[in-house]
């Protein structure tokens, strides 16, 4: 199955979603200011909830599913700039959902928020879990498609420079994702990866500290906190998006540089996805059922934020170890003799065509029982 390289134009994308993100923050921060001389405690509590929203953002999850669902899409020749908008805006429905219920159901959201915890901490989790696994799979055998290509390019078989990865396997792990195909439906995936409501909790707290503090203030002004945490995240969540939108899509655009790049950065890819899987499902089963081996405490002592700033600069060491030896070791150069040898291939196999085209218009029409017989 070959890449469909598509390009859409960044500019109205950036544009697009830069202004939902913009929306969001002068909605929260305008129901603070227009109750802050009254109310002062809110800037504070609207200052950290914000920071919240920022602070998820760089949760591993959150990164690695953004990776690996761009990388799916991009494969797919669709448009990605908003892979990490939707996603993040799927998240904070949950936050939304449960400040509410934390803000008109005081009492009741005391007693239940726990159980929903609990609850809501395995299901999301392992939803979590098994979607990254599923996502590592994918990309595991477009890596493998990669690597034969590689290996076809180093023995000079320019032919066989895009990467093959029509097998049976993988189109049984793709019908998985199938369901996603555009970028609006990434809010789904969002949506279950909030249900472990760690966040949720924290900003619910703030909620019910606010409606504790003070029973005067206007339920709308405490709304800005669950406001303000998602646009903090789909800030960063949408720039963590865009960029991984525009580097895969620069990425596939040429057959040698998709196998240069991809060789490092799928690698990387799939192996995160795959180990913050793992970690998420263990997390969940260890949690549900109570275990306490070494592997159950170690995967439960991780922070997921630490993880997800060190996978940060992983990738930005690994694009620029990248960028570097493209240009000392001039493989542009290469890149170019790939692209001129496909053209090539594609000219060819075009005259072939026409060849046969027109020999099948000037060829006579044959037809049996109109011969005339001789004698």
């Amino acid at each position: 199955m070959e890449t469909k390289v598509t390009h859409y134009a960044l500019k109205p994308d950036v544009i697009k979603f830069g202004g939902y993100v913009l929306f969001l923050f002068v909605v929260g921060w305008g129901l603070v200011f227009t109750y802050l001389n009254r109310y002062p405690s809110l800037l504070a509590m609207a200052f950290i909830s914000f920071t919240f929203g920022l602070q998820h953002a760089f949760d591993v999850d959150h990164i690695t599913a953004i990776d690996n669902m761009t990388r799916k899409l991009v494969n797919d020749g669709k448009n990605t700039h908003g892979v990490g908008f939707f996603f993040s805006f799927g998240h904070s429905l949950v936050v939304v959902i449960m400040a509410l219920l934390t803000i008109f159901f005081v009492e009741w959201s005391k007693n239940q928020l726990p159980k929903f915890q609990d609850v809501g901490g395995v299901f999301g989790t392992l939803f979590a879990g098994f979607m990254l696994l599923l996502l590592g799979t994918i990309n595991l055998f477009i890596l493998v498609g990669i690597w034969k290509s590689f290996k076809a390019i180093s023995h000079g078989d320019f032919s066989s420079a895009k990467a093959s990865t029509d097998t049976r396997i993988f189109r049984t792990f793709k019908k998985g994702l199938n369901i996603i195909n555009h970028n609006w439906q990434v809010i789904c995936v969002g949506f279950l990866f909030g249900l472990g409501f760690d966040t949720a909790t924290q900003i619910a707290v703030l909620a019910t500290s606010a409606v504790a503090t003070s029973k005067g203030i206007p339920w709308f002004a405490v709304f800005s906190f669950p406001i303000l945490f998602t646009s903090g995240m789909c800030l960063m969540d949408t720039s963590d998006g865009l960029f991984m939108s525009t580097a895969y899509s620069w990425v596939f655009s040429s057959p040698f540089r998709k196998v240069y790049y991809n060789l490092a950065l799928t690698g990387l890819s799939v192996t995160a996805a795959f180990f913050v899987g793992i970690v998420d499902v263990l997390q969940a089963i260890g949690g549900y059922l109570k275990w306490n081996n070494p592997i159950i405490k170690f995967a439960e002592a991780l922070n997921f934020n630490i993880l997800g700033i060190s996978l940060v600069i992983l990738f930005a060491i690994t694009w620029t170890a990248a960028l570097i030896f493209w240009r000392v070791f001039d493989l542009k150069e290469k890149d170019a003799a790939v692209v001129a040898a496909e053209k090539e291939q594609e000219a060819a196999f075009e005259k072939v065509n026409v060849t046969e085209s027109a020999v099948h218009v000037n060829q006579p029409n044959h037809q049996p029982g109109h011969e005339k017989s001789l004698g």
